[in-house]
């Protein structure tokens, strides 16, 4: 995968150009400090104080007086848990330090979060959030219903800061590229400040070319020395941003689906979740095969300049075929129900498009990324986990029985 493949494929680039056939979306440039947050780091550190370690999850400070989530202790203690002396300090207010250094650790932003309400509201109320590639669907066993569904700036942060796909966004993404070169001196990142920088358009991106862009300027390099390489993104130049993307009622995940072209060739399409099967898909492919072929040949492959790429699309109930994202081809996108060396086979027919869908009950395979953490494992009787555990104990202690019986 070459750079310049992974940078036509941020949002931001194409969504000028397919805006008439993509979701209305509101793009935000990132300031450095909130980058630094979704690293763990603190967001405006003291320069003539040492870096500290990963700072534990917080969100930021909420300037905006709305409560984002339900309050966590809605009700008073019983009378037993108030001789313990933690949730003694629930009823009795004792302005601690400890207090006071969480408060620290939760930054503030609020000209960002400004504009993230502001572009929710403008949206409809809700909206899907995603950096410059990805989307934080591996967070949303976070959300209260499981989707990524936000509808104000607290939810943003939480998903976005949950998120391995988004820390794989921010640090290793351009540095997978064959030809990446890692800058030598430490750039100043758009937007030092505590807001989103240049206003966001309601219906595009800000018109200055930022660090992410393909025709960027050359910038001047600060006087600094350049830091470990694992955390050079945080300082090198390169511009983020966050793209808000408008939530519709009754989204259906069967409706949507990968497109796979190689060589400017439409090869494969496949069921972008494969880890289900839906009964009325293996009937309604044919439908949808040829309004697929079509908006590749009169939307996308006029408009989109890379040889090898991925795009993904929802066919509505009504046959009209809406562009949900590009992807760059191999590296970090999932080939689903493909395999990228089969979709590469030179000897493929010039007409010869395969189009995959699960076909029965038992036949998935897995999908994106949306599995929940090992410690949030449900591990309690009765669970999966807790009869197999119990199983492989038995028979530990049976074939430790044996051997006490043969000796």
């Amino acid at each position: 995968m070459l750079l310049e493949e992974l940078l036509r494929c941020q949002i931001q680039e194409w969504y000028p150009a397919f805006r008439r056939h993509t979701v209305p979306t509101v793009i935000i440039p990132l300031p450095a400090a909130f980058l630094r947050y979704l690293a763990g780091k603190t967001a405006y550190p003291d320069p003539d104080e040492d870096a500290d370690g990963p700072l534990p999850f917080l969100l930021p400070t909420i300037t905006s007086g709305r409560t984002p989530f339900p309050p966590v202790r809605a009700h008073l203690p019983d009378p037993v848990s108030l001789l313990d002396h933690d949730a003694s300090e629930l009823i009795f207010d004792s302005s601690s330090d400890d207090e006071d250094e969480e408060n620290l650790l939760r930054p503030a932003f609020p000209e960002l979060e400004a504009a993230v309400d502001a572009a929710i509201a403008e949206l409809g109320g809700a909206a899907l959030p995603k950096l410059n590639w990805s989307a934080p669907k591996d967070a949303v066993f976070m959300a209260a219903d499981g989707t990524t569904r936000c509808t104000c700036f607290a939810e943003v942060a939480m998903l976005l800061r949950a998120s391995d796909c988004i820390a794989h966004d921010l640090a290793s993404a351009r540095s997978s590229c064959q030809d990446f070169v890692r800058p030598e001196g430490v750039r100043r990142n758009a937007g030092e400040g505590s807001g989103a920088g240049e206003s966001a358009l309601p219906n595009g991106v800000e018109s200055s070319n930022g660090s992410g862009s393909l025709n960027d300027p050359a910038r001047d390099e600060a006087d600094s020395d350049a830091p470990e390489e694992d955390e050079t993104w945080l300082e090198d130049g390169f511009q983020y941003y966050l793209a808000l993307r408008k939530w519709y009622l009754g989204l259906r995940p069967e409706s949507e689906f990968r497109c796979f072209v190689w060589g400017r060739k439409l090869v494969g399409v496949s069921q972008r979740d494969p880890s289900a099967y839906y009964p009325s898909l293996p009937g309604w492919r044919a439908e949808v095969q040829p309004k697929i072929e079509d908006f590749f040949d009169d939307v996308v492959e006029p408009q989109f300049a890379s040889e090898n790429y991925t795009f993904d699309v929802s066919v509505r109930a009504d046959g009209r075929v809406k562009l949900i994202d590009f992807n760059p081809w191999g590296g970090y996108t999932l080939p689903l129900m493909f395999e990228w060396e089969e979709l590469e086979e030179e000897q493929r027919g010039d007409d010869e498009l395969e189009f995959r869908v699960v076909m029965q009950q038992g036949a998935v395979r897995p999908g994106l990324m949306t599995a929940v953490p090992y410690d949030m494992v449900d591990w309690g009787d009765g669970s999966g986990w807790d009869v197999f555990l119990k199983k492989a104990d038995n028979e530990l202690n049976r074939q430790m029985a044996s051997l006490d019986v043969d000796s």
